[in-house]
């Protein structure tokens, strides 16, 4: 049986509306370094717009995997404008922007986005 298709979430900001897509909840860092935490994709229209991949420490969500949407949307919402503020272009293609969560703010780019 073929695999099903993703089911996608939609939030508007600023009268757009965006698909989203909870990724993966925490997980623990190789070599024992720490955990990881939550990552959420975020696209205008998947596969045919660039994608926003945005990644949350692992304090933000802790072990509550996943967390409930509403806690999840209210932590999206602030690292997707700020990904819109600092150049991601969501009409564009190409490889995915990638979006690091800070331990105390919304977001901040990932080294190389």
């Amino acid at each position: 049986m073929a695999g099903s298709a993703p089911k996608y979430d939609t939030l508007t900001l600023d009268g757009l509306e965006y698909r989203w897509l909870y990724r993966h909840g925490w997980g623990n860092l190789r070599g024992g370094a720490g955990y990881y935490g939550v990552s959420v994709s975020v696209w205008l229209d998947p596969d045919r717009t660039r994608e926003l991949v945005i990644d949350f420490p692992f304090s933000k969500f802790g072990m509550r995997t996943p967390p409930r949407r509403a806690v999840l949307l209210e932590a999206v919402l602030p690292a997707l404008q700020l990904a819109l503020e600092q150049g991601w272009d969501p009409e564009s293609r190409g490889r995915a922007y990638r979006h690091e969560v800070a331990e105390t703010g919304p977001a901040e780019p990932a080294a190389g986005s």
